[in-house]
């Protein structure tokens, strides 16, 4: 397409390469310290090739934390069982209802780029190295300690706390003394199951509040115009500098406020006029004249035209280059308040990486942000990186409490099903032994965490499998 938003995105050779580069570097790393016995100092085992760091810290915290307020995490659990459920039911039917689009589709955005169902950075590339470390680091710190808290608040021995760790943080965990786990009340397993999720998804709510105060106090539209979200190669637009994250509000003397007003203005302009454009651009107002060129020669040049008749009417037509929108408008509103128009406002404000990725349009990100202006005492590029943070942290504590809840093994949900099913069968066949319902408890988990990652890797499978046929 000629208007277009700039390629951004490194090939997968290339991708490959660099990960490979950077595989080759890590283990170069981890043999060396593991030769000067840096490794064993630090209580750090290897752990297949990942490294597991071992510690004995934070369990006098996270005893306090239990301990003081037993009864409150006690009914929080049981609040967090509901979510959890809630949330499984969801996920459950969200991978249902793709499956059908999944096998209609000959390519999906999971099968040409299988990386991004990975949550790790490096790895996805629709998650910044920077933020998503943060990102991952909160999402495990309160996912474990919850999981350590309500297994103090019930009673059980916490062994160890820990990180695992390749290239970047992969995980971390709280190991609970298995014997105590195995001999407790079901009811006090499935707590300590669904703390960690619980926990994920209250800390994404607590970065939406504090992104949607921010939003709401500080954050305005620049200007009352059309925003630049691209600009076409060897066009006039390129030629006087026009750059993504300027706003128009004027053309020729006639006020833009939407992309009507712009096609409009745009349609009354003829090939080879000079124009006169005001816009806005990082808090400065300014002027440029620029001559256009003829819209129908663009259109037969860069674009594959069957039915020429269609674009008739473009001939003797002015044409600068420039894609526009007032998306950073509603962008806005959604950002204030993501849960004005459910389910689509949510569902956008949490596919933002992805559109980003895709697209190249992310109202967080410059040259986008330059859309806005920030009213308050927090420096502008200061701001971004906070707003950045929060919407990261946000961003992987969802989506970690979303797949946690998975009714399969080793997912938190996993076991929570499990142990409910278990005690299902105990209630409905009273004569039946303890080993033959585990024997059914144990086959029953196995098929379905067997049919849900089918269905986790059906977007990635199906189409890769169609094409060998």
């Amino acid at each position: 397409m000629y208007t277009s938003f700039p390629a951004s995105h490194m090939s997968l050779f290339e991708n490959i390469l660099i990960f490979l580069v950077i595989l080759n570097l890590y283990f170069l790393l981890v043999l060396t310290l593991k030769k000067r016995g840096v490794l064993k100092k630090y209580n750090i085992s290897l752990w297949g090739p990942a490294l597991m760091w071992r510690t004995e810290r934070g369990k006098r915290l996270i005893e306090k934390i239990a301990q003081k307020k037993r009864r409150f995490w006690i009914y929080y659990a049981n609040i967090g069982i509901g979510i959890c459920f809630v949330l499984m039911i969801l996920m459950l039917w969200l991978l249902i209802s793709i499956l059908p689009v999944t096998l209609q589709t000959r390519d999906t955005i999971a099968s040409s780029h299988p990386q991004i169902i990975i949550g790790i950075p490096v790895i996805n590339p629709i998650i910044p190295l920077g933020y998503g470390i943060l990102g991952l680091l909160v999402a495990l710190i309160v996912h474990e300690f919850s999981h350590g808290i309500l297994s103090r608040a019930g009673k059980l021995k916490i062994k160890s706390l820990g990180i695992l760790y390749f290239i970047v943080p992969i995980g971390a965990f709280c190991e609970p003394d298995e014997e105590e786990l195995k001999k407790t009340r079901t009811m006090n397993r499935i707590r300590i199951y669904a703390a960690g999720p619980t926990s994920n998804i209250v800390t994404a709510l607590i970065c939406m509040a504090l992104i949607s105060i921010m939003i709401t106090t500080m954050v305005q539209p620049a200007a009352n115009g059309v925003g630049i979200y691209s600009v076409a190669s060897d066009t006039p637009a390129e030629e006087i500098d026009l750059k993504q994250g300027m706003i128009i509000t004027y053309i020729n003397g006639t006020q833009i406020h939407d992309v009507e007003d712009f096609y409009k203005a745009m349609n009354n302009t003829m090939a080879n006029q000079s124009i006169k454009i005001t816009l806005i651009y990082r808090h400065t107002v300014f002027t440029k004249n620029v001559t256009l060129i003829d819209k129908y020669d663009v259109y037969m040049k860069h674009y594959d035209i069957k039915n020429t008749s269609l674009i008739e009417q473009f001939k003797g037509k002015g044409y600068l280059g420039v894609g526009t929108s007032t998306f950073f408008k509603r962008d806005l509103v959604f950002l204030k308040n993501p849960f004005i128009s459910m389910p689509i406002s949510f569902l956008y404000y949490l596919s933002l990486p992805l559109i980003g990725f895709l697209e190249g349009y992310n109202p967080i990100n410059t040259p986008f942000s330059d859309f806005y202006i920030i009213n308050g005492f927090v420096p502008e590029n200061l701001f971004w990186i906070i707003i950045n943070s929060l919407y990261w942290i946000f961003w992987i504590n969802f989506m970690a409490a979303t797949f946690n809840v998975l009714p399969m093994i080793p997912l938190d949900g996993g076991y929570m099903f499990r142990d409910t099913l278990d005690s299902f069968i105990k209630r409905i066949k009273k004569d039946i032994s303890h080993e033959k319902r585990e024997k059914i408890t144990r086959g029953i988990s196995t098929i379905v965490s067997l049919l849900i990652l089918i269905l986790v890797l059906s977007p990635i499978l199906i189409p890769n499998l169609r094409g060998l046929f």
